[in-house]
């Protein structure tokens, strides 16, 4: 992704997929054109056997396949564009200056019958049950093994459990899991008045009540405002979006997806009555992108619709309770419209800030923002719409990304300095003054004799976000606001915390003008592990003396730690609340590695992390089993955490390894934006391979040291991705097919080109500036280069392949995978089978049921454990 949340076929945002037009796919045969009219009746016939001794083995599906059908890329033809019913395709960005293909060029797309927007195609979605019934004969002697490692998995994650408790107002706030229930339950509990920290968990609070769905309070007074378990009880998908409680307390207003589509639907519900309202748009269910903010009277909500290509455009606000607090009733409700987004590259975003004042409304896309924001304390007296108060920060401009943070009067800004640096940079502008770029002025940190910028957006250090506390000043000595900055640097996430004064800075050193917004003293939070994963916690109360950091590492199980922000340094002053237990643990039993392998272009160090059971590497005779799992993309870093998930495979001697190829944002934004994307994503799929081949010692380049060097051989490695991910294994297993013994894909955006040069599958045009344009000159060959769909090779042997996908995927399309599967099997051979199994339930992040999730999870890796020999 990049600076901004941005929307993406594979991470961030949602796609439907539309039909098939005249413009996209195109055929010289007219058999073939008969046949669509009649695709319903395709035969998908499956394979004779051979010989009799092999008649009982199944045989996988063998579905249509059309030599002649294909997917145009470049400038179209006349007769292409010659449809009355809607608009000629845009085959390009408005700001593009590259020409396009000329003439087209064509794109082989055999099984493109495949797509169905509706999912309702009953030759579609019968060939997707006959896959699942194969997938399910091939891996039915696994179920023994599925289930053992599903026990495991929930002896691993305490299956009655809660959250930390978080302060805000009045209550405590935290959610608890039940052992036998799916979802989470939202609770609350009161809070004294001056507590810093939670009362005693109550001793019972795991003992369930006479209702299955209740338990004992964990806290004095506990009360659950919205519970999950119950609502999903009679439904086969459900994912919560935002959840906010009123101002007042009284209300909770929350959205729901109940497809896996992640298209929500909004409601409103009485706290202690728990009368619940569902709101409607005229005779329809309200639909949006799942976002809501409260207004701070608690009277109105603003929230964000959804375009038919489903992406976020229009801001409206919705007053339901009236000025006495009565609730408003549907038909009389009326919307405000207060933005609306024309440029189908943008996409909306809606947060309040941390300190309640203001609404921030965010407009992006991959390589701009726009900010603006409505001050939600203004006086009431004024008079102006909602929509006349907002206030715009900066227009946007090309290549201008940038966030801003509330911070006593001044706007934080991090930007990119229209990529002027690497990383982001961190400036300030006072509420009310700021227009452009140019009102930005460096934030400097003057507690050493010489003043100093504390985040210049250089090569070393990354800036990722900021959060500011401003606790009650009771000696007159407490700075301004303290800040909390999250980060990177020295390619591991970091923590600062930062305080902050206001006076002018006047240092004849300083060649830039500062803000009068500066940092008296600074402290990079420091831990006794030299690589892990750290972030901000769940703070929701910006007037408390400290933060909650959340910690972990490849070895170390998850902790939340309260840290006093006056004195961050003092270890004796950190305060553990709540440490995740892992039954049957023993951290002494394993270690982890973490070094780096020479990109075979010699120009990088490419990092890796290895976690494995310390017994497993004694016995290294280069016949270890090792799992590979790599994503590399949208500057999205896989992190050096704990997962009890994993232990299964640790235990059984697997040693689990994470590339942290370019294209991922573990070194910076330009191990991202220069290094992994556009022209240079190759690297992405290079560097995954390179570290492949050091793992198995047919590498040829140097490391860091020899670590993890011949651990393994081909057929005792596996490797693993998902959604961007599924790209990266598709990519590298066809760059080197013999490399892996197995692989996982899962939800995988494998059918790169023919999804990129069609601007009528929605939201296309905003991921051209993240892979490039196939119809421009510019860009096809390359792409072309590398689209794993594209690329299968013809009569090589492949590793094993179990390939999932969802049916309601709205940003990898099931077709994808499925279609991936089929190519595989027509091309290719294989020692193990070409496995598809797509959840008919579920969308882009498998079944929102965490026991299922958990079953699937297992069922993944009992398939991973067979194909690697160690059962």
């Amino acid at each position: 992704m990049g600076l901004i949340i941005g929307l993406s076929h594979t991470t961030v945002m949602i796609f439907f997929f539309s039909t098939l037009r005249r413009a996209e796919c195109f055929t010289t045969s007219s058999k073939f054109k008969s046949s669509l009219q009649h695709r319903n009746n395709f035969l998908l016939a499956s394979s004779p056997s051979a010989v009799d001794e092999e008649k009982s083995r199944p045989t996988p599906p063998i579905p249509f396949r059309d030599e002649n059908a294909f997917v145009l890329a470049g400038e179209l033809p006349d007769e292409a564009d010659q449809d009355d019913a809607s608009p000629p395709p845009i085959r390009q960005s408005k700001l593009s200056k590259n020409p396009l293909l000329s003439p087209p060029r064509r794109l082989p797309n055999p099984y493109g019958w495949m797509r169905d927007d509706s999912r309702t195609n009953t030759t579609v979605l019968n060939h997707l049950r006959e896959e699942n019934e194969y997938t399910r004969q091939m891996t039915q002697h696994l179920d023994g093994l599925t289930e053992e490692l599903y026990e495991e998995f929930l002896a691993a994650i305490e299956e009655t459990d809660y959250t930390t408790p978080a302060a805000y107002a009045g209550y405590w706030y935290y959610s608890r899991f039940v052992e036998g229930l799916s979802y989470p339950i939202y609770c609350r509990a009161p809070r004294k008045e001056g507590d810093l920290y939670h009362p005693p968990i109550n001793e019972g609070w795991n003992e369930k009540c006479d209702n299955p769905f209740d338990m004992q309070p964990l806290l004095k007074g506990e009360e659950v405002y919205l519970h999950l378990p119950e609502m999903a009880s009679t439904k086969t998908y459900l994912a919560s979006g935002a959840i906010r409680v009123s101002p007042d307390d009284k209300h909770v207003a929350y959205s729901l997806d109940e497809v896996g589509g992640e298209t929500c639907q909004l409601y409103i519900k009485h706290i202690e009555s728990g009368k619940e309202r569902v709101l409607y748009d005229g005779d329809e269910l309200l639909e949006g992108d799942g976002s809501i903010v409260w207004d701070n009277e608690g009277k109105s909500i603003f929230f964000c619709t959804l375009d038919a290509t489903h992406r976020p455009y229009r801001l409206y606000r919705r007053q339901v309770f009236d000025n006495e607090g009565n609730y408003i009733e549907n038909k009389m409700q009326h919307d405000e419209l207060i933005f609306e987004e024309e440029d189908g590259s943008f996409s909306l975003r809606i947060m309040k800030t941390f300190d309640r004042r203001h609404l921030v409304l965010t407009c992006s896309a991959k390589e701009s923002t726009e900010l603006h924001y409505i001050d939600l304390e203004r006086s009431k007296d004024i008079e102006e719409s909602v929509a006349e108060q907002l206030v715009c920060i900066s227009k946007r401009l090309d290549k201008l990304c940038y966030r801003a943070t509330s911070c006593a009067g001044y706007w934080l800004i991090q930007t990119n300095n229209m990529g002027d640096t690497p990383n982001l940079s961190l400036k300030a502008c006072r509420v009310g003054e700021e227009k452009d770029p140019s009102s930005w002025l460096d934030v400097v940190n003057t507690e050493n004799e010489t003043p100093e910028v504390m985040f210049t957006g250089g090569d070393g250090r990354s800036l990722d976000g900021v959060t500011i506390f401003s606790p009650p000043d009771e000696n007159n000595d407490a700075p301004l606001a303290y800040g909390v900055v999250s980060g990177r640097e020295e390619g591991i996430p970091r923590i600062w915390i930062l305080e902050f004064a206001e006076g002018e800075i006047n240092d004849a050193t300083m060649s830039l003008k500062a803000s009068p917004l500066h940092v008296t003293k600074s402290c990079r939070l420091e831990f006794d592990e030299s690589a892990y994963d750290c972030g901000i916690g769940g703070n929701r109360d910006n007037t408390l003396p400290h933060v909650v950091v959340s910690y972990d590492s490849l070895v170390t199980p998850p902790s939340h730690i309260a840290i006093p922000l006056s004195n961050p340094e003092d270890f004796e002053a950190r305060r553990v609340l709540k440490e995740k237990q892992v039954e049957g643990y023993d951290k002494e039993l394993f270690g982890c590695e973490r070094f780096t392998v020479k990109s075979r272009d010699g120009e990088k160090e490419i990092p890796v992390s290895m976690v494995f059971q310390r017994d497993s590497l004694k016995k290294n005779n280069g016949n270890i089993p090792v799992h590979l799992y790599g994503y590399g993309s949208y500057g999205a870093s896989i992190e050096a955490s704990f997962r009890s998930t994993r232990l299964p495979l640790l235990k059984r001697g697997v040693v689990y390894v994470l590339a942290h190829v370019r294209g991922g944002g573990e070194n910076g934004r330009p191990w991202y934006e220069e290094q992994g994307k556009y022209l240079g994503k190759k690297n992405t799929f290079n560097d995954f391979v390179d570290i492949a081949r050091w793992l198995t010692d047919e590498s040829e380049l140097g490391a860091s040291d020899d670590i993890g060097r011949g651990i393994t051989n081909p057929s005792k490695l596996s490797c693993e991705g998902r959604s961007a991910g599924g790209l990266l294994i598709g990519a590298s297993i066809n760059q080197a097919p013999d490399l892996f013994r197995a692989a996982l894909l899962g939800v995988p955006f494998v059918d790169l080109m023919c999804t990129m040069v069609d601007s009528t599958i929605p939201l296309t045009c905003i991921e051209w500036q993240e892979w490039g344009n196939p119809n421009e000159e510019e860009y096809h060959d390359y792409m072309m280069s590398y689209c794993p769909m594209q690329n299968v090779q013809e009569g090589k042997t492949y590793p094993s392949c179990l390939i999932t996908g969802g049916l309601h995927d709205p940003r990898v399309a099931y077709w994808e995978p499925a279609k991936f599967a089929a190519t595989l099997r027509h091309k290719s051979t294989s020692p193990g089978p070409i496995l598809l199994k797509t959840d008919l339930d579920a969308g882009h992040f498998a079944a929102s049921d965490r026991y299922k999730y958990l079953k699937e999870q297992a069922f993944e890796f009992a398939y991973l454990l067979e194909q690697l020999g160690v059962v």
